[in-house]
């Protein structure tokens, strides 16, 4: 992780798996106060997160850049596949 000027955490892309909730800022997304999850990874800064939450479904793509809180999964992809 690297650290930027305004203190907050930077993510990158390794430090998030799929699986693994996150919060983010962006401006323009619905509820971003909420943990989202993250459901792939298709590119070296961007994510595709998905929210499930008392009826509402919703899925977005956003910038590992606007990441400011990360929630690591409990269950690893390999302890899916078994």
């Amino acid at each position: 992780m690297k650290q930027n000027t305004t203190n907050q955490k930077q993510f990158e892309i390794e430090d998030i798996q799929v699986g693994d909730e996150i919060l983010f800022d962006n401006a323009g997304a619905v509820e971003h106060n909420l943990f989202w999850k993250v459901v792939n990874k298709i590119s070296h800064s961007r994510l595709i997160v998905e929210i499930r939450e008392m009826g509402f479904a919703q899925k977005i793509m956003i910038e590992t850049r606007d990441v400011i809180s990360l929630q690591k999964s409990e269950i690893t992809i390999e302890q899916l596949s078994l």
